[in-house]
């Protein structure tokens, strides 16, 4: 049986996308995930074409991760743009470089943990899809 995919050339929103995947509102993983990513109706649409229809939470999940990577590796904000977007927006600047939801309290771990802008560079550099938790702990080391 050939599995169907939803229409890539239908404007999506976000919370019609959340209705089309089965996302619980509950499922703040995917919520995130999918918030932080599909930030343009182009990256939706590209992502939705990728969606079966009725998929599994895992299979959205799956696939949001594999988006992610796929970011990081074609549209990577560069590490001169992380730092000036840094000193004007912090959450912005690091959900932007990680390519993934960030929290104000990573902000404020940065900060009690004297964590640098040069630091999660360094820590991008060793690992392109390093996630903002893990480079925080490393570069806290």
């Amino acid at each position: 049986m050939k599995t169907l995919y939803f229409n890539q050339q239908r404007n999506w929103t976000l919370e019609e996308m959340y209705t089309a995947c089965e996302v619980s509102k509950k499922a703040v993983n995917i919520v995130h995930g999918m918030k932080a990513l599909l930030t343009t109706q182009e990256l939706r649409q590209q992502f939705m074409a990728r969606v079966p229809i009725y998929p599994t939470p895992m299979q959205v999940n799956d696939l949001l991760h594999q988006f992610r990577c796929e970011q990081l590796d074609s549209n990577p904000m560069s590490d001169d743009d992380f730092k000036d977007l840094f000193l004007l927006n912090p959450l912005k600047a690091l959900t932007q470089y990680f390519k993934e939801q960030v929290s104000p309290v990573c902000v404020k771990r940065m900060q009690e943990w004297g964590v640098t802008t040069d630091k999660l560079i360094e820590q991008r550099s060793r690992n392109k899809y390093v996630h903002i938790i893990r480079a925080l702990d490393k570069a806290s080391l």
